[in-house]
């Protein structure tokens, strides 16, 4: 058994650092910005998501990342930004995915292209409501998904109680995909648009 926990955290830590040295060379081209830049931003994020293990509390580095080292327009850092780290968790779609997988292999549990659709779409959706703080919550919303295709759920529980060290790379990854999406967007926006708010009050006005 702890062969095989530790196996768990060693391929899971590796799949999460992997996904996230992905993101940087998709954002220098999508993004239009030096890896070097990029990764300058997204370093003090990266360290306080890492110590915290809390994308929330990465926000304000963040925001002084995009502004300082990615020169992100001010709806990028006070809109895009912060409802990117409330409501997009990249690591909620890979980490329940990587278990659904490993404990479907473990208990020898064949898997349909039906039952990874299902699993693959209700997690993403689910990615959505998890709160950006220690232990989220976010792991035990897919086990009616484990009992529908058969796995076992005591299977669950040892996973969780190591999760502890694929957390700070959970929490890496994710701030390092909001400020991806927030790097991405902001060349999209246009220098001079409106801040949001400022959209909002013209709306007002002009009704």
């Amino acid at each position: 058994v702890l062969g095989l926990l530790a196996v768990y955290v060693v391929l899971l830590s590796g799949l999460l650092i992997l996904v996230t040295v992905a993101l940087y060379p998709l954002t220098a081209v999508l993004g239009r910005v030096s890896l070097r830049s990029f990764a300058r931003g997204a370093a003090p994020a990266q360290l306080v998501a890492a110590g915290t293990q809390s994308s929330l509390a990465s926000l304000p580095a963040l925001i002084e990342g995009a502004q300082d080292h990615l020169r992100l327009p001010p709806q990028v850092t006070s809109f895009v930004l912060p409802l990117s780290v409330s409501s997009f968790k990249l690591n909620q779609v890979i980490s329940p995915t990587f278990k659904f997988l490993f404990l479907a292999h473990v208990f020898g549990i064949p898997l349909g292209v039906g039952e990874m659709a299902t699993f693959l779409l209700v997690t993403l959706l689910l990615s959505f409501g998890v709160a950006g703080v220690p232990r989220g919550g976010g792991g035990f919303r897919t086990l009616p998904l484990f009992v529908a295709a058969g796995i076992p759920i005591v299977g669950a529980g040892p996973l969780a109680a190591v999760k502890t060290i694929p957390d700070a790379f959970m929490s890496v990854l994710n701030v390092t995909a909001d400020l991806s999406v927030a790097t991405i967007l902001g060349r999209r926006i246009p220098q001079h648009a409106p801040e949001p708010a400022e959209s909002v009050r013209q709306a007002v006005l002009a009704a």
